[in-house]
């Protein structure tokens, strides 16, 4: 009888390791919806109002970008952000006065959990410059962050190494705090952050050893569906001739699945390098009645 059981147990527990591995893999599709509503409430028509949106990123690890669905009258114009940061569309259409307008733009993705030493790697473009400067939130040049830089390029000597203890850096020395965004020196002027003062350490304390690196802005989708904005903040290092995703924030807890060129299925990532969400264009008629049109974006993943 114990004999059977302990068979039974192995039995299931195999079954069990086959059911993880084998979903781990599959690639689970979504669909990221932005809603942006404009209600005018001016006496005035409203023409050639432009809107937009930034497009979740095509050349990521994790993702794929499928389709974007449009179903309206206007042609949805497909751009890029500098600096390869990713993409935007725009769309221009007209509200009528006293009219509230609403437009909606699906994005179909397929979300696949990936570890960079499993995929064959390929040679990427040369990333620019901007990738090695210092910027706001980002400060490679501060004296703290040259410190803490210098010691770990002594330290190691393999470039993914030196990385590694990077991306460790932030989890050590932060206590997190969930805040406005205040960058990587104050991360390590004051110990605290979020998941934001994580990438941006990360990424400052890479670019001041000559790698590489920028953030990335995201949709986490453990606790829920519904976004007015971008929830979480990650980083990727230009390493061996391509781009790797790291997280130095959501790495703290295994069970999330991300960490140093790993991560599982439970992010949407936009762009990068804190570029902006979404921006609009008003025509000049419309000045002097800025305050009586109202503009909101909603976004939501099934």
């Amino acid at each position: 009888m114990d004999m059977k059981f302990f068979i039974l147990a192995g039995v299931f527990l195999l079954l069990m390791w086959f059911v993880v591995n084998a979903s781990w893999g599959q690639p689970r599709k979504v669909t990221l919806t932005a809603e942006v509503v404009v209600d005018n409430r001016s006496d005035i028509d409203i023409r050639g109002y432009t809107h937009r949106i930034s497009v979740p990123l095509r050349d990521h690890m994790q993702q794929r970008l499928l389709d974007i669905r449009y179903d309206y009258p206007e042609q949805l114009k497909r751009k890029h952000h500098k600096l390869g940061n990713g993409e935007y569309v725009e769309m221009e259409w007209d509200i009528p006065a006293g009219s509230r307008s609403v437009r909606t733009v699906q994005f179909d993705l397929e979300i696949t959990s990936y570890d960079f030493h499993k995929i064959a790697p390929t040679q990427e473009a040369t990333p620019p410059d901007e990738y090695l400067k210092p910027r706001k939130y980002i400060e490679s040049d501060a004296e703290p962050i040259r410190k803490l830089a210098t010691h770990i390029r002594r330290a190691f000597d393999s470039d993914e190494d030196r990385l590694r203890a990077a991306y460790l850096t932030p989890q050590q020395l932060l206590e997190y705090d969930v805040q406005s965004t205040k960058g990587a020196l104050y991360a390590v002027n004051e110990g605290e952050g979020d998941c934001t003062e994580y990438a941006a350490l990360f990424v400052a304390l890479a670019r001041a050893m000559g790698y590489p690196a920028r953030t990335t802005s995201e949709f986490l989708m453990t606790l829920k569906r519904e976004f007015n904005q971008p929830n979480h903040h990650a980083a990727e290092v230009y390493i061996g001739g391509r781009w790797i995703p790291v997280d130095p924030n959501l790495a703290l807890d295994s069970r999330f699945g991300y960490g140093f060129g790993v991560g599982g299925k439970e992010k949407i990532v936009l762009n990068r390098d804190f570029t902006w969400v979404w921006s609009n264009l008003w025509p000049r008629e419309l000045r002097g009645k800025r305050d009586q049109v109202d503009v909101d974006i909603h976004w939501s993943v099934k």
